[in-house]
């Protein structure tokens, strides 16, 4: 069971944090030459790389989730609209940079060839984005094209970025005890993880680390507490990555850490000999199977052949109403053309507003008074001859 407050759940997007260790192995991919670029899917983008003394590499990109280097090439099918962009403005370009715009989940990618540069930003907040920049940071194009009430993200704009007020890299001296005094939240961990940026884990993780109550207005935190805590985001920036995908009580793959944590202390861990491995193993386990072609039609079929046996059963419903009448007139044959012939003759004699005023009272009779004109055309017979017929076509 979680804590009280607890914010931790499976993960989904990279934290700031986790996206500080990843590009620190990442960078390794630097001065790599593109080779070809995909886009098998709307939020998928596939970078076959290659650099001398590494060989073929793929860097995977799930916007808004997940950054990291993959191993084996899968069939990716047709690369979508942003994709084609991408293979016209940096095919044979090189990876000059791969940087986090820190404090923020936000990747910037750079790219060169001879005196040309050009700049991917992919964005890992909310539902993400990749916006292509050129030199000077113009957008020639988003994957997603977005106004906010603070920016705009839409070609021939400068692309801006939201900031936040504390950068956790780079905190100075008090600010941490500024922040919480001033924060507008109910409780140290959440403070922690939005408005310092920190996320949930290793919100949770710093207050276990300071020895600091999770659930303490931050208004009441004194400045020993606050330094505590400063020291503690020293303490998780510069420790030394240790990776492990972390398991539940039925193995279940439920995170992945870039070193040990108090948090997980009593969890089930399997290492990994890099953080990128690690992350990698995760989000592997949580892809979603791409549905081909062949899937489409099945379904399509098997959407059509439902729609056909309700439109049988429907029908053969109505057959047996029918059959059910067909065979009711014929039963009371003799009567129905006994009522039918005194009709008859009381039509020659009165009105039919004036036989309705007769059969007031007979509700058996009284019912039928609208569909009477009209029966007294066709024999009886064939009428029930007629239904019977219809109700055996199904």
């Amino acid at each position: 069971m979680w804590k009280e407050v607890s914010l931790i759940f499976m993960k989904r997007q990279l934290s700031s944090l986790d996206l500080h260790f990843l590009v620190m192995e990442l960078e390794a991919l630097k001065d790599s030459r593109i080779d070809k670029i995909y886009q098998p899917e709307k939020t998928v983008l596939m970078f076959s790389l290659h650099k001398a003394n590494l060989g073929k590499k793929l860097l995977r990109i799930c916007v808004g989730q997940s950054i990291f280097a993959a191993e084996t090439k899968e069939d990716y099918g047709e690369t979508l609209g942003f994709g084609m962009l991408l293979r016209k403005h940096l095919d044979g370009h090189f990876l000059s940079e791969i940087s986090q715009l820190k404090p923020e989940r936000i990747i910037k990618l750079g790219f060169n060839i001879k005196d040309e540069n050009k700049y991917l930003y992919i964005e890992f907040f909310g539902k993400g984005n990749a916006i292509l920049c050129d030199s000077h940071n113009v957008i020639i194009n988003a994957l997603e094209h977005h106004e906010f009430r603070e920016r705009s993200i839409k070609p021939k704009l400068k692309y801006t970025y939201p900031i936040m007020d504390f950068n956790m890299f780079d905190l100075k001296n008090n600010e941490l005890a500024e922040l919480m005094k001033n924060s507008k939240k109910e409780s140290v961990v959440v403070a922690l993880a939005t408005e310092l940026g920190l996320g949930g884990l290793y919100s949770e993780e710093l207050c276990l680390m300071s020895n600091v109550d999770k659930n303490l207005n931050p208004k009441n935190i004194d400045e020993k507490q606050a330094q505590q805590l400063q020291d503690s985001i020293n303490s998780l920036l510069n420790n030394k990555t240790e990776p492990y995908a972390v398991l539940d009580a039925d193995n279940s793959l439920i995170d992945f850490i870039p070193f040990g944590l108090n948090f997980y202390k009593n969890s089930k861990k399997t290492k990994f000999e890099t953080f990128n491995d690690a992350v990698r193993h995760f989000y592997s386990q949580f892809r979603e199977i791409k549905e081909t072609e062949q899937d489409k039609q099945i379904k399509s079929l098997q959407r059509i052949i439902g729609q056909q046996k309700q439109t049988i059963e429907e029908l053969g419903k109505e057959g047996h109403e029918l059959r059910q009448k067909g065979e009711l007139i014929y039963h009371n044959y003799g009567l129905i053309k006994d009522v039918l012939d005194e009709l008859s003759k009381a039509s020659k004699k009165f009105s039919w507003k004036e036989i309705k005023e007769k059969l007031k009272g007979r509700r058996h009779l009284a019912r039928g008074e609208k569909f009477f004109p009209r029966i007294l055309r066709q024999p009886a017979k064939f009428r029930a001859e007629k239904i019977l017929k219809h109700s055996r076509l199904f």
